[in-house]
Order: structure tokens, then C-alpha cells, then sequence
């Protein structure tokens, strides 16, 4: 069942009674609904029945870990101990994102652990609950990891998988042990880059870098696209969702779809390395010297094709 399709059986649910109207997700062990107030509720099955209740209550949202309750499934009503996350939540895009998450969050491989779930209710709380400023630097370079995404996919090469869960990690995605994948864009018209130093250090790993050259356009597609696209075909990956929404909720959605970068322009200028041929200091940071970063101008560096690049991803 897809997201859309959830959000319209859900709004065609009208319940009247003390208990939780759900249906079941396909014969998957998680459910969705209303409760009597008409808020979207979101169910799943408990495997520890005997393990004490735990509630928890933000301005948003409603949890309650390992609670009996009273379920009208299937015109079948019935007490069963699940846990339950309550979105308060009116907003429609919010309700999707909540929808979004859940749904995604139910197909991770928990190994029945279902403290587990407490963090689903901790990472939405954050964030419909937090407001925090994103910089248009900040989008242009999701942009470029987003297209990235997707332009190696239309390569038959999938590189979702490997996308670093948390922001201000060291590279953006990590292939394997010793294997690095970093996205760098830039709006100028010569391909420099800005790189911490230990980006470029390929002693202990092996770094590629995309490089992805943005020109701004009225008729060219926005994140909002790349979004959508990468909704649809990664509606599973929870950690992805999350990453993504935990950026975009915070933004007026008309603001993204002002920002609009020159699609041809794009693919006709990216680029992929190898670190070890960037110009760069190659001596290790001193002891007592933190953070150090410089831009890089790759101009003359010569680059890999996309078939070494996939070749390089796929050889892990």
C-alpha cells in the first residue's frame, strides 16, 4: 500500500466510538486509523506484551509503549497490547510526513526490539517540535546528493543504501569499511570546491569525490522534484526519509520550489575523482590544529568516468 493510498483510506475513516478505528497494512503487523477525536493514529503490534507501559506526550503527538487496547479492525473489535503513536497534527504535508515516516519505519528489521520504537516517537517529535534555519547552502547541497542519488540509479547503480543516517558526518555517503563517497557542489562558474582537510587525506580511506556544477534557472527542476521522485522510489527507507524531511519540513515549500538549478547544465558538467588526484596539502593535520579547510580548484584534475565510478561503488 502506497503512502497516497493510506492518507485517502484514512480520510475516508470517520469514527464515532471510544475505540481506535484501524486497518491493517497489507499483512504486515502495523496498523493506521483515528481515534475518537478524529487525530491519525498509528499502531503496531506489541511482542512483549508483560513489559510495563510507558506514555509520553509532546504539543504534537500522543505515544504509549506496550498499552491494551481497544481496536475495531475489520468491523472486528477486540483488545490487543500495542504501541501507539497519536498525531494531534492538522496540517496535511505534516500528517504525510508522519504517514511517511511510520510506514517506512515499520519495515526496518527491528530484531524484535521494540524499544526501538521509542525513537520513531523521539525523531518525530523532533521534528514537528524543533524549528531550526536552513541556509540556501544547506538545500543546494541536499540537491546535489539527492540528484546524485538519482542519477547514479538511472545508471543501474544504488547508492541510497550507503547515505550517512546523521548530518555532519565526515562524507556523505560511506560504501563500505575503507570506501568513501562525498557530494560536492558549487554555483560558480569554475569547478572549486571547498574541502576539510581530512577529506582529502587518502591514507585511511579510499575517496571518490561527484562533483556537481549548479546553474540556476526558472525552468529547471527544484528539490521539491528530486523529493517527490525520491519518495516514491525509497518510501521503505526510513533513515532516508527521516534525513530528508528533517531538512525540508522546516522550509516553506514555495521557497523550494523557487529554487530551480539548470538540468542540462547539470549532467552536461558532472563530474566524478578520485581525492588522491585533487590538489590538496598532503601532510596530516598537526597535533592542536582542529578543522582546517581550503577550496580546491579541479579545473585541470583529471577525472573518472561513470563507468570507473560504478565500477568502484559496485566492487565492494
Amino acid at each position: 500500500m502506497r503512502n497516497e493510498d493510506i492518507l485517502n483510506k484514512l480520510n475516508e475513516l470517520h469514527n464515532d466510538s471510544d475505540s481506535y478505528l484501524m486497518f491493517q497494512v497489507e499483512d504486515k503487523n502495523y496498523y493506521f486509523g483515528k481515534d475518537r477525536n478524529g487525530n491519525i493514529v498509528y499502531m503496531m503490534d506489541s511482542f512483549s506484551p508483560k513489559i510495563p507501559s510507558i506514555c509520553q506526550e509532546t504539543h504534537s503527538l500522543f505515544f504509549v509503549f506496550n498499552k491494551r487496547c481497544c481496536i475495531t479492525c475489520d468491523e472486528k473489535t477486540e483488545h490487543k497490547v500495542m504501541h501507539t503513536i497519536v498525531c494531534k497534527e492538522k496540517d496535511e504535508e505534516r500528517i504525510k510526513a508522519f504517514i511517511r515516516l511510520t510506514k517506512a519505519f515499520s519495515e526496518i528489521d527491528k530484531n524484535l526490539d521494540q524499544y526501538y520504537f521509542a525513537k520513531l516517537f523521539s525523531s518525530i517529535s523532533s521534528l514537528f517540535d524543533k524549528k531550526r534555519k536552513v541556509s540556501e547552502f544547506e538545500i543546494q547541497g541536499l540537491f546535489a546528493e539527492l540528484y546524485s542519488i538519482l542519477y547514479l540509479r538511472d545508471k543501474n547503480c544504488d547508492i541510497a543504501k550507503y547515505w550517512q543516517s546523521k548530518d555532519r558526518m565526515k562524507f556523505d555517503f560511506s560504501i563500505n569499511t575503507t570506501k568513501r563517497l562525498e557530494i560536492k557542489s558549487t554555483l560558480k562558474s569554475h569547478r572549486v570546491h571547498h574541502f576539510r582537510h581530512d577529506q582529502l587525506l587518502g591514507s585511511m580511506y579510499d575517496i571518490k569525490i561527484v562533483s556537481v556544477m549548479l546553474q540556476k534557472n526558472d525552468q529547471g527542476i527544484s528539490i521539491i522534484d528530486l523529493v517527490d521522485i525520491i519518495r516514491e522510489e525509497y518510501s521503505d527507507d526510513y533513515s532516508l526519509m527521516l534525513h530528508i524531511d528533517s531538512i525540508i519540513s522546516q522550509i516553506d515549500e514555495e521557497y523550494l520550489l523557487n529554487i530551480r538549478y539548470d538540468k542540462i547544465y547539470i549532467d552536461k558538467n558532472i563530474r566524478f575523482f578520485d581525492v588522491k588526484a585533487i590538489p590538496h596539502f598532503n601532510e596530516k593535520t598537526p597535533d592542536g590544529v582542529f578543522n582546517a579547510e581550503y577550496d580546491c580548484d579541479l579545473e585541470t584534475t583529471d577525472s573518472l568516468s561513470i563507468e570507473e565510478l560504478i565500477e568502484w561503488i559496485k566492487g565492494e
